[in-house]
């Protein structure tokens, strides 16, 4: 009896044993299915970009605050040079024009003492013609000397310089003698850029401006430069230049001087940086950063900026070895300015890493752990 039910105990074990024993092999088969192995399909091999690390001296980042101005040698200012009263204008600040368009006009008594010593000239010049012509049949006749002839030939030429004269100050002030008024108009084509000036106000002769003209194909952006920054930034170094009204889009150019005096009222060195601007979007007044990249003669592992994937307050980057092995390995940056990240270990220079499409790929490989 003894004998019969240790046997059926030692069958109970054997039987538990060996349901454990297939227990485990079937969780271990499960495991492994929910552990594939990530590989780049052909669509996603053709839509991402590598990039290998590369040891780099380091640059960082200068921000200067600047402002657009026009180019003072195409500015054109329009001074009055008569006394009067503006009737209309033809323009508005910020407008283009061309040059001879209309854009002003003016009433003024100066106008009127024009026609009058015109109207004058003109019937004195008749009778000069006149004497002269008498003076010539007298000359012919014996009657008249030479001296006699030379006097009234003079005296026609000095009437006809005085209408000359007169005639050139109306077209100087585009008199318009039909309308009574003189009408002023574009020396040049450009951009109105300042108006000082409506219907209705008095004007003085030779005062301040009525209005601004400049050609704004070409910019002058002047940046401040502090104290601080002043050994950083010198002439010849790139630059590149974001304007709110603009934030996706980076315009670049170069400095090209810097001034020997401080500015009295910012306390700062000027920066010029001269910048062709056909499209217009550069306007005078504009306020834009200007970046400048100060070199600190380190070098160090280097990688674009846009390879980082920052998740959990960590950053990462997206390393390629072959299509079916990819890694995401954590790094610590250690310098970073607007276009390149620096690293002080962890990475390699030539390692690959993938800087597009690579945060869709972090999270694939994130979702599968």
């Amino acid at each position: 009896m003894y004998t019969t039910n240790l046997y059926r105990l030692m069958l109970v074990v054997f039987a538990i044993l060996l349901g454990a024993s297939c227990a485990k092999n079937k969780n271990e088969h499960i495991i492994q299915e929910e552990s594939p192995t990530f590989c780049l399909n052909d669509f996603m091999k053709d839509d991402i970009v590598k990039v290998a690390i590369e040891k780099k001296a380091i640059t960082e980042s200068i921000l200067l605050n600047a402002k657009v101005e026009a180019n003072p040698d195409k500015l054109v200012h329009f001074v009055s040079l008569v006394s009067g009263v503006v009737t209309k204008t033809y323009f508005s600040s910020g407008e283009k024009v061309k040059k001879g368009q209309l854009l002003l006009e003016m009433m003024s008594s100066e106008l009127s003492n024009l026609n009058s010593e015109k109207s004058s000239l003109q019937s004195q010049i008749l009778v000069a013609q006149r004497e002269l012509e008498s003076v010539q049949e007298m000359h012919r006749d014996k009657i008249a000397s030479q001296r006699d002839l030379i006097a009234a030939q003079s005296h026609l030429d000095v009437l006809r310089a005085e209408l000359q004269n007169t005639n050139a100050q109306l077209n100087l002030y585009s008199a318009s003698s039909e309308r009574g008024v003189f009408q002023v108009r574009a020396s040049s084509s450009g951009t109105i850029i300042s108006k000082n000036v409506a219907a209705g106000m008095q004007v003085s002769a030779e005062g301040d401006p009525l209005f601004t003209i400049s050609d704004l194909d070409e910019v002058w952006i002047m940046a401040n430069i502090y104290v601080g920054n002043v050994p950083y930034v010198k002439q010849g170094m790139p630059v590149e230049i974001k304007a709110l009204p603009y934030a996706n889009e980076v315009f670049f150019g170069e400095i090209n001087a810097v001034s020997q005096v401080f500015d009295s009222d910012e306390r700062v060195l000027k920066a010029r940086i001269v910048m062709d601007n056909i499209d217009g979007k550069l306007m005078p007044g504009m306020l834009v950063d200007v970046t400048v990249e100060k070199e600190d003669g380190l070098m160090a592992n280097a990688a674009p900026v846009e390879a980082l994937v920052f998740d959990d307050n960590q950053h990462f980057l997206v390393l390629y070895k072959s299509d079916c092995d990819i890694e995401v390995r954590k790094v610590t940056p250690n310098i970073q300015n607007a276009n390149t990240v620096y690293f002080e270990n962890n990475i390699e220079a030539g390692e690959q890493i993938i800087i597009k499409n690579h945060l869709l790929i972090y999270n694939h490989l994130k979702a599968l752990k």
